[in-house]
């Protein structure tokens, strides 16, 4: 079984995994090393004991004690990291927040005499990711955002499945032999990759947090926990970092040639023509590339409803989104910089909902999300631009990664009551994917008109689609 640790990354997991950043451990005996260069798990600290605020030109300004640990530790890791990379092992980088700071150098200057003499710390600028060796051609960048593509199938099964939990704090400048994994967007963005270092290689991610709050319970001694569905998370994203590393193991372990090799004496004439037949089907490969990145951007596109069955998070209210579209609605997510919401619904008929999306892997969908839905329906008819209170609808996709057919019951007793008195709508996701799919298939506004004219009857009820007649 592989070794895998978390270099300031929290898995997770119930094993021992978990590294320091701060601290001088060593990565001798790990097979997989996933580092964090942010401080979140560290303890230095800015405090000196006077009424100096700990800061210098506006940055944070590290106290004495631990800019000698902050220099300490990144030598400590420069050679921790070489010496693992030397062996050709695969280093997974987090790309988090560049945070710059200062550390005092240890140096003094003195100025004045007397009573009148005055010493100064002099201090060095700094920044987390000097904590990781210098990658020739690599400059780090600081941008946040949510939207982002996978610009490599090695790293599209990773994005889909870890979407909710991903953005982007960082990016990457490049001048150097990479591989290009994510991107922005608008594609004016690098965001993570692979490239090959010190005999080894490393894999630059967007930044993913999986210690989450809502990943976490207590014991009757008020010890944290994980939850039961962290642990399954936990588990998918360790298999997919050994996807990820086994499939760049498969390259060949031949010695790379020497630049010598290069020069005309060496030069074989077959050799020459053979190299300019794989440059002219390299570019014919370039070009089906690009069609193929178009092509499968279509395809995520045109599968998205498939995610009704199967997905949580972000990736589920954007299924919701386009279901609901198919239907009829006009449904869009919602975020002024103060309020956010999974779907803000209009129909043609004007009612206007507020839906809220729950996806569990292994449960039915309780009453956790009806406090968060309730408080956005009052906050939405708090806008000066909203006359009338919206009505809520509660998306659910229990028992997630259980087939359809073999789900249990979707909503809890209590779930369904509390729907009942507050009059929100409970709709199972798989529901929705049925009437959805067969719409999408067949044209019939009839039935797109009886569909939503269904989930405003039953609101305060679990909704019951009209019965599909498929032609004959």
């Amino acid at each position: 079984m592989k070794e895998i640790k978390g270099v300031g990354f929290t898995l997770p997991s119930n094993d021992d995994d978990f590294i320091k950043l701060d601290s001088l451990s060593s990565l001798s005996e790990s097979d997989i090393v996933i580092f964090d260069p942010s401080f979140r798990t560290t303890e230095y600290s800015t405090y000196t004991g006077s009424f100096d605020d700990g800061t210098y030109n506006g940055k944070s300004c590290y106290n004495h004690d631990s800019s000698a640990q902050i220099a300490e530790h990144c030598l400590h890791w420069h050679n921790e990291i070489k010496s693992y990379l030397n062996t050709g092992k695969t280093l997974f980088v987090v790309l988090s927040e560049k945070k710059s700071f200062y550390i005092q150098t240890g140096k003094k200057e003195y100025s004045g005499t007397g009573r009148n003499r005055q010493v100064t710390n002099i201090v060095s600028n700094f920044d987390n990711f000097k904590f990781l060796p210098n990658f020739d051609g690599l400059k780090y960048n600081v941008a946040h955002g949510k939207k982002i593509l996978s610009s490599d199938f090695l790293f599209h099964n990773f994005l889909k499945s870890f979407n909710e939990f991903i953005t982007y704090e960082t990016y990457l400048n490049i001048d150097a032999e990479f591989r290009n994994g994510f991107t922005t967007k608008n594609k004016d963005k690098i965001l993570g990759g692979v490239i090959s270092a010190f005999g080894g290689q490393i894999v630059f991610l967007p930044k993913i947090d999986l210690d989450t709050s809502e990943f976490t319970e207590y014991n009757e001694k008020e010890e944290a926990l994980w939850t039961e569905e962290a642990i399954i998370i936990g588990k998918r994203f360790i298999q997919s970092i050994i996807e990820i590393d086994s499939t760049l193991r498969k390259k060949s372990n031949k010695t790379p040639k020497p630049d010598w090799t290069n020069h005309k004496l060496y030069s074989l004439k077959k050799s020459e023509k053979i190299k300019e037949s794989i440059e002219n089907n390299r570019e014919k490969i370039t070009n089906l590339n690009t069609e193929i990145q178009e092509l499968n951007e279509e395809l995520i596109e045109s599968e998205k409803l498939n995610d009704l069955l199967f997905e949580t998070g972000k990736p589920l209210e954007e299924a919701v989104i386009y279901a609901l579209k198919i239907l009829g609605f006009k449904a869009e997510n919602f975020d002024d910089g103060v309020l956010e919401l999974d779907q803000v619904i209009t129909s043609p008929e004007g009612w206007r909902f507020i839906g809220e999306c729950e996806g569990k892997d292994n449960k039915a969908i309780d009453i956790t999300k009806f406090r968060q839905l309730s408080d956005a329906l009052n906050e939405d008819f708090e806008r000066d631009e909203v006359n009338e209170k919206a009505y809520g609808l509660l998306f659910g996709n229990p028992f997630r990664l259980t087939a359809p057919s073999k789900r249990k019951s979707p909503f809890t007793d209590k779930c369904k009551s509390g729907a009942e008195r507050e009059k929100i709508g409970l709709v199972e996701t798989i529901d929705l994917y049925k009437v959805s799919k067969y719409l999408l298939e067949n044209k019939n506004e009839k039935f797109k008109k009886e569909c939503r004219k269904a989930i405003f009857e039953k609101l305060g009820e679990v909704i019951k689609f009209p019965t599909i007649k498929e032609k004959k």
